[in-house]
């Protein structure tokens, strides 16, 4: 048996000495001798997080997580002349060299049969962060890429980055010249009103599809510092509009919390911060602050019954 953890670097165990042996998802998965599935993904968002849950459920094959497998390092060569439209924001695919590019392949899952999870637990991730399905200009691959953050403010009257927000950019579109293009969507076509209800429906899809599969499901925020202060957006009016306006069918705040009373949890960071545990210097929480979240979860399983089905 199984249980499936969805998230991004929280759930991954990014800054921690030992990931099979320290992150909640496996101190939890000892905890009722089940086999740990963990897709956590560094920078991942919340459309990784939702496209994970519906693969790993709709495919009808069981995994569990190993230790990192280098499996094959594939070198390609690029042209790595300077152009003018290279953007200077901070570059991702730090494999890549001048001229060159090493494509490392590796594996830290193994598959254990058919059949779907016996429990999902998702920790949501930011709501500004999305991710790109590209065609890669050196490998000629297609692959899921982050787009995330260095370092991000949000304008309170616009609810986009505000100017000096910082994004990473992968590198291979900032050889092929469209990471201004990238960097422009993400600064000033996002914002936090359209990524928030965005998100909502994310996590609605995920909840929706496993009841329909009858499958047990727990959820949690890596931080509520990007739901909480912004759910009163949930209230304002939004219109449909193509060449006339007409009032939209979007929920309540408190429909969708109702829904979703997630979005109004004590965050994994925020758990961290309140009982004043470690923190790594890429600002993830340690190996005490692991232990903690695995308490909670499995507090809410047994609470919820889960693990009945699990003896």
């Amino acid at each position: 048996m199984s249980i499936l953890f969805a998230g991004c670097s929280f759930t991954n165990g990014m800054e921690l000495k030992d990931k099979k042996v320290d992150r909640f998802s496996q101190i939890v998965a000892r905890e009722f001798g089940m086999l740990e599935w963990n897709e956590g993904k560094i920078g991942a968002g919340n459309d990784y997080i939702q496209r994970s849950v519906f693969n790993a459920v709709l495919g009808n094959k069981k995994h569990y997580s190993t230790a990192i497998k280098n499996i094959k390092v594939i070198k390609h060569t690029y042209d790595s002349s300077p152009t003018d439209t290279r953007p200077t924001y901070p570059l991702v695919e730090g494999a890549m060299k001048d001229g060159y590019y090493e494509q490392v392949i590796q594996s830290s899952r193994d598959s254990n049969g058919a059949g779907t999870p016996d429990l999902v637990v998702c920790m949501w991730s930011g709501i500004n962060r999305h991710e790109l399905l590209r065609l890669s200009s050196i490998t000629n691959n297609w692959s899921w890429v982050v787009n995330t953050w260095a370092s991000f403010g949000l304008d309170l009257k616009t609810l986009r980055a505000t100017p000096d927000s910082l994004p990473y950019i992968d590198k291979q579109f900032a050889e092929s010249g469209d990471g201004l293009i990238v960097a422009g969507y993400l600064k000033r076509i996002r914002n936090a009103h359209m990524n928030l209800r965005l998100t909502i429906g994310h996590m609605l899809s995920v909840k929706y599809l496993l009841e329909a599969k009858g499958i047990p499901q727990l959820h949690y925020l890596f931080s509520q510092g990007q739901y909480r202060p912004l759910l009163p957006v949930l209230d304002w009016d939004t219109f449909e509009n193509t060449n006339v306006w007409w009032d939209s069918l979007d929920l309540s705040k408190d429909q969708l919390v109702a829904e979703l009373p997630v979005l109004k949890s004590e965050g994994f960071y925020d758990l961290t911060k309140r009982l004043k545990l470690p923190i790594g210097p890429k600002d993830h929480p340690l190996e005490q602050a692991h232990a903690h979240m695995a308490r909670r979860i499995i507090t809410d399983i047994k609470n919820n019954e889960f693990n009945t089905a699990f003896d």
